[in-house]
């Protein structure tokens, strides 16, 4: 079995799910039972509404990168965005996972042995590990599809199927 990383980087994309349908709730939990969810400060700044003192409170640290890091994420060209780059970059650096839906980072991730994990996948592990009800966690995916239309139906229904079993 592999090791867990120490801790997770949040990109923007998994927070933007999760405060547009109003569940915070899954990402306390997160930083509660599984891993310490590190928030770079450049990301933060990508999701509206949300404030460096709400991602406190729900237990997240936020951090800021190093020269070296921006410097990288700054470089042009690749499948990945510059803030994705940035993501990937600090996680490499410190031995920590990303949380992220975006295919190109995972894909990035698995060629350099990165750990990756979906934004729906956290909750699948909470609902294991007895901290979220299976209920509230197919009804907080079914209104993340509902918001994100990257998060299709068919991901949607593979979800209902692993928090089934």
């Amino acid at each position: 079995m592999t090791e867990l990383p120490a801790a997770v980087i949040s990109d923007a994309n998994v927070l933007i799910d999760y405060i547009t349908v109003e569940e915070t709730k899954v990402l306390r939990l997160v930083t509660e039972h599984l891993f310490p969810v590190k928030l770079p400060l450049d990301i933060l700044q990508e999701v509206n509404d949300f404030t460096q003192d709400q991602a406190e409170a729900l237990g997240m640290e936020i951090i800021d990168a190093t020269l070296a890091q921006l410097q990288e994420a700054a470089v042009r060209g690749g499948a990945l965005s510059g803030p994705d780059k940035l993501c990937f970059a600090i996680a490499r650096d410190n031995g920590w996972g990303i949380w992220t839906s975006d295919k190109p980072l995972h894909k990035r991730c698995a060629a350099e042995g990165v750990p990756a994990y979906w934004g729906l996948q956290l909750m699948l592990d909470l609902c294991k590990a007895g901290k979220l009800d299976s209920d509230y966690a197919f009804k907080t995916a079914q209104k993340i599809g509902k918001v994100n239309k990257r998060i299709s139906e068919k991901i949607i229904s593979q979800f209902t199927k692993n928090l089934l079993l």
